[in-house]
């Protein structure tokens, strides 16, 4: 069942290279159409130039209407070589300039299909893994004639976890797809130091349960523009990672200070840390270390709401010392 879809994916990426050759190629052309016709016009120009100033020449400068005659027919076959070899010149390189350019024109729009066309890739098979172990688990009782009361139970209290994942990353999905669509339309000035404040008074539920404290350390009142209500989904994914990956008895502190004009908020942890090997990789959609849970949109979803408010986010780690993660944003106020 997978290969045809890797045939399948390999089908439409040749696919779409062909089409962005045609249309390099067609951007090319085109270059080459406009520069040999402005190349062609002004050469004719010259010629015509050249040959009106020869007929004009003063007849005494030649012994003979003979030998001037020869000097004109002579002088402008050589002009009319030389020009043709730089016409080529020209063409050539406008040619071969032009491709480049095209290339570097087309790259963006190929770049975002490719990605687009990840995404979806990658979407789909996140989206097919739960719906095949709910089938998978319905199938199960089918097959059993009288099932028992533990194994129904079994079965519905998979598939609602299942459920859920779809639930969360659909939802994550979205927020995604509306991150490149929406602007800061509705953004006000909000304290840091409140949406700190709330989101570990939000979670400290969460956090007793798995025995790991959450403390705020300092909370310098930073203002920043932007939505509050997605800065807070920001905090609260990076302080559920961190609770994730905390074992019982750590611990996961939240700072807002500011330095300069960059507010910082900061949530570090003393959990189990991040391999050096997965660490460039963790704001990438879909991406998931080994031994990590959820769909892997959560930090993507951080970087892009990050982004939009003008800011950026970075993240430190040792594996078995915890981890850092610092978002940086335009202070105002």
């Amino acid at each position: 069942m997978v290969q045809p879809s890797k045939q399948s994916a390999a089908s439409d990426t040749g696919s779409d290279h062909k089409v962005f050759l045609w249309a390099r190629l067609k951007l090319t052309g085109i270059y080459v159409i406009i520069v040999a016709i402005i190349v062609v016009g002004f050469s004719l120009f010259l010629y015509q130039n050249l040959q009106h100033s020869l007929y004009e020449a003063n007849d005494s400068d030649f012994a003979d209407t003979g030998s001037q005659q020869h000097f004109i027919e002579h002088t402008l076959s050589s002009f009319e070589n030389d020009i043709l070899i730089i016409d080529i010149i020209i063409l050539l390189a406008t040619g071969a300039l032009g491709y480049a350019f095209a290339g570097y024109t087309l790259r963006p729009i190929q770049d975002a299909l490719e990605a687009q066309q990840a995404f979806s890739e990658k979407a789909s098979h996140e989206l097919r893994t739960p719906l095949a172990v709910m089938r998978n688990d319905l199938e199960v009782l089918l097959r059993n004639p009288a099932p028992t009361k533990e194994l129904m139970h079994k079965a519905f209290r998979s598939n609602i976890e299942e459920i859920d994942h779809l639930t969360n990353m659909t939802r994550d999905l979205l927020t995604l797809a509306r991150s490149h669509t929406r602007a800061l339309a509705s953004a006000e000035q909000t304290d840091l130091a409140d949406v700190v404040q709330n989101t570990a008074e939000k979670l400290k539920a969460l956090g007793d349960k798995k025995g790991i404290s959450i403390t705020v350390a300092a909370t310098e009142s930073t203002h920043v523009l932007g939505r509050a209500s997605e800065l807070a989904r920001v905090l609260t994914n990076l302080v559920q990672n961190a609770i994730e990956h905390t074992p019982k008895g750590g611990s996961v502190t939240l700072e807002v200070r500011h330095i300069g004009p960059q507010a910082l908020m900061q949530v570090s942890d003393t959990g189990s840390g991040i391999e050096a090997k997965d660490l460039p990789h963790v704001f990438e959609r879909f991406y998931k270390g080994e031994g990590t849970n959820g769909s892997g949109l959560g930090l993507s979803i951080v970087k892009e709401i990050i982004a939009q408010h003008g800011g950026e986010v970075s993240i430190e780690s040792e594996k078995g010392k915890g981890t850092v993660v610092t978002i940086r944003l335009p202070r105002v106020g």
